[in-house]
């Protein structure tokens, strides 16, 4: 799958793995549901729900699967992902896992804190810290030509930061995190490389894509968004930009996505895209989402 975005709030929350609900949220219940599709004939589910025992404590957790079809490799991944965040005055964190599988091509194994202030009553400043552990399958050509199988692991650690505007009708953020990885990575990369691999899975395709990209070897990556409020719906547009640590693949991803609320508890969102990904073409895609809030 290349490209699986949400609106401007779930986007952003899906950067961070798991997806954090506002402090301010009364205690209840939530849940999300979306589907999505591109033109290459990749397909996305993911499912996320969120317990919030009190107006300071949210619990999350989810599940998904991808799969896609591309010209070198084709994936099929399941994640599982799911976390805590705590909020209290004007001082909020929290801690999330996640962990994705592809059969023996990729597994990728998350895990990270937030911390953040909010200031001048809409504005919110956080830094973000993560560890990730990444293993690549492949196949190399050994001895009397047969085919050998390999992998190669290799683990890194990230820092970012992020800037959150929330207003009555206006709202946005901005997003940053690198990452700095062992020196196994530059065996990975030299692998990927090699004359003697004869199949390496294309890890830049998962970067290129929301659902996914947290569990893809980044290099780094920076986002944006804009979202306006209206009194039952919501426009959002938001620019993603990443890196492959193993390809140096960069990734251009621009969606616009509308929200219309069917009632107090249901809601329904599009989405609407294209991805630019060095190496691949171009991709379109489209996603539709339900939630639900008691």
């Amino acid at each position: 799958m290349r490209q699986v975005p949400l609106h401007a709030a779930f986007v952003a929350a899906l950067l961070a793995v798991v997806a954090p609900v506002r402090a301010d949220a009364a205690p209840g219940f939530g849940l999300q549901a979306a589907a999505f599709v591109d033109d290459q004939d990749g397909t996305s589910y993911d499912v996320n729900a969120q317990f919030r025992p009190t107006e300071s404590l949210t619990l999350a957790l989810g599940a998904g699967q991808s799969r896609s079809s591309l010209v070198a490799t084709d994936f099929d991944g399941t994640s599982v992902h799911g976390g805590v965040d705590l909020q209290r005055d004007r001082l909020g964190g929290g801690l999330y896992a996640s962990r994705w599988d592809d059969s023996d091509q990729f597994t990728s194994r998350v895990a990270g804190g937030r911390f953040a202030v909010t200031f001048v009553e809409a504005f919110e400043a956080g830094v973000v810290l993560e560890s990730r552990q990444l293993e690549v399958g492949y196949t190399t050509t050994g001895p009397l030509g047969r085919s050998v199988s390999q992998s190669v692991r290799f683990d890194g650690s990230g820092l970012g930061a992020e800037l959150g505007w929330f207003g009555r009708e206006w709202s946005g953020y901005l997003r940053g995190i690198g990452y700095d990885y062992d020196d196994q990575l530059d065996r990975a990369i030299v692998a990927s490389r090699a004359p003697a691999t004869r199949a390496f899975p294309r890890v830049a395709s998962l970067v290129s894509a929301v659902l996914t990209r947290t569990a893809g070897a980044i290099d780094y990556q920076a986002s944006v968004g804009v979202d306006r409020a209206f009194a039952r719906s919501g426009l959002g547009v938001d620019l993603t930009l990443s890196r492959d640590a193993i390809s140096g693949d960069d990734s251009t991803s621009v969606s616009v996505a509308w929200r219309y609320d069917l009632s107090t508890r249901v809601g329904v969102d599009v989405t609407l895209g294209i991805t630019e990904t060095d190496g691949l073409d171009s991709t379109a895609f489209a996603g539709l989402g339900f939630s639900f809030r008691n």
